[in-house]
């Protein structure tokens, strides 16, 4: 019988990926269960089972879930469906093996992965419908894989379903409050964890409600998770109600790179000009704040960014708190007072963004994809390596802050996204040039030049693209062509930065014609 609804199976290799599920699929097939498998591609089929069900693959985009942008909602109502079609045929149950790799698609895919995991947990409990989610180890960054953890019950192992202790109930989960998550772990330690759960309420009970919590010090992209009151009193219940938590308090989507969008939980987006106001200071705001971090920043810091010719303090601090006033109704519209708004506050003359806690912000994830993309290509594994630059070059749809407009961006008194926004666009160029030698080395030329040139559009004198495209040209018997690229790397590189080609380039050049 099976009694894992809901479990994730972190595998390295197609053995170890079908070892670990098939305890799973013989039980699902004695309780007359069916299984089927969701995935884009066809997988190897499990060694150790008599038959592999002719019509046992699932095509991920038959579900949604490779629809650009994903919904959640869609995806769960047709898995939901999928479940009653199946016992309608006679079925005891389905079994799904997800493979979730589907999520690496598209940008919404990875920014809504626990919100996901969470609606799929929900319709386990509700359901005839079990899932393992598949986990290909190598491609996920930590993040992803953190998420995994706290959304699953149960982690798969050689000896089958082991309960795990870091899963927290979807409502948890999705709650801005750290809080709510610490209560669901106090409490899942069973009888004599009163104590301390009662030792946190009355800790929350005597925090001030805009006590400022987050790392000492403040970096790039450090959320201040907002505070919270404390929920003491007559008949304490240490899980209750959490589902009924504001809708405000959900995960927020951050979109830095391109042009800055922020989504809230329900996938709305943030409309910056509800309120009369410029909109480009306001959005301008939101971005230095974001960059602040738990440190905040002074009002007069923040005037002197926005108004640098103002003709006096005075002046600029007015115009200040109106852009504060508009950033506070862009985040919360529904407010009566500005002055009320839980994610923009002030405390001792300085400025927070105390945003959703788990807030998602793509910075952080693109790096990691990308890194890891980085570490497999030097272990020569090429497709896994080509997995995650993808969905890294998904998630970078521009230079940093796109449209804040230049005299903010690159202010040269402080510089908080100039640098910043130059080394990323530096991580992207390197990643796109090593797309183009990957597509190069699978026999691929038409996906290596597409990607190549698109590193010289950006920055012309990138020597590696260069170097990559005479390559391609080589291997498709094009000499013209491979001589035509080397003249132009000589002129972009005499043009812009008053130099001759590197000898690497020179050399390989000579190889290749001769």
């Amino acid at each position: 019988m099976l009694t894992d609804h809901h479990s994730c199976v972190f595998f390295s290799s197609e053995d170890q990926r079908w070892d670990l599920c098939m305890p799973s699929i013989r039980a699902a097939e004695r309780a007359g269960i069916r299984w089927r498998h969701v995935a884009q591609e066809p997988a190897s089929p499990p060694h150790r089972t008599a038959a592999f069900p002719p019509d046992a693959l699932i095509d991920a985009a038959q579900l949604g879930m490779c629809d650009v942008p994903i919904s959640v909602n869609a995806i769960i109502a047709r898995l939901r469906l999928l479940a009653e079609e199946t016992v309608r045929a006679g079925h005891a149950g389905l079994l799904l093996l997800i493979d979730m790799t589907w999520l690496l698609n598209t940008p919404s895919g990875i920014a809504h992965h626990g919100e996901f995991e969470a609606a799929l947990h929900e319709l386990t409990e509700t359901s005839h419908l079990h899932a393992l989610c598949l986990y290909h180890l190598p491609i996920f960054p930590a993040a992803l894989m953190l998420d995994a953890m706290r959304t699953h019950p149960y982690v798969q192992s050689a000896e089958g379903p082991r309960r795990n202790p870091h899963f927290l109930p979807p409502a948890a989960f999705l709650s801005s409050d750290p809080t709510d998550k610490l209560r669901c772990w106090l409490t899942s330690l069973g009888p004599g964890a009163e104590y301390f759960i009662e030792a946190l309420a009355s800790q929350e009970g005597a925090r001030r409600p805009t006590e400022l919590e987050g790392s000492a010090a403040g970096t790039l992209f450090s959320l201040l998770p907002e505070g919270r009151a404390s929920r003491r009193g007559a008949g304490f219940d240490p899980l209750a109600s959490l589902s009924e938590a504001p809708a405000s308090r959900r995960r927020w989507k951050i979109r830095c790179l391109g042009n800055l969008r922020i989504y809230r939980e329900d996938g709305t987006p943030v409309r910056w000009n509800v309120v009369n106001g410029a909109t480009i200071k306001t959005k301008t705001l939101f971005a230095y704040l974001l960059h602040c971090g738990s440190k905040g920043a002074s009002a007069e810091e923040i005037a002197d960014l926005l108004w640098p010719d103002a003709e006096s303090t005075a002046q600029s601090l007015n115009r200040l708190y109106h852009t504060i006033h508009c950033l506070r109704m862009a985040l919360s519209p529904d407010l009566s007072s500005s002055r009320d708004s839980p994610f923009v506050i002030s405390n001792d003359h300085r400025y927070y963004l105390a945003l959703p806690e788990g807030t998602w912000v793509d910075i952080p994830i693109f790096e990691q994809f990308s890194r890891r993309g980085e570490k497999l290509l030097r272990e020569n594994r090429l497709e896994e390596s080509l997995t995650c630059h993808l969905a890294a070059e998904k998630l970078y749809t521009g230079p940093l802050f796109a449209d804040i407009p230049v005299e903010y961006a690159e202010n040269m008194e402080r510089d908080w996204c100039w640098s910043r926004r130059y080394w990323l666009e530096e991580i992207y160029v390197k990643m796109l040039s090593t797309m183009a030698t990957i597509f190069r080395q699978q026999g691929n030329i038409e996906r290596a030049l597409s990607y190549a040139e698109r590193v010289l559009v950006i920055d012309p004198c990138f020597e590696l693209a260069h170097q990559e495209l005479m390559r391609a040209f080589h291997a498709i018997g094009r000499r013209d062509a491979l001589e035509r690229q080397y003249k132009l790397c000589c002129g972009a590189l005499k043009r812009y930065e008053e130099r001759a080609p590197s000898a690497n380039t020179r050399v390989l050049f000579q190889r290749l014609v001769s």
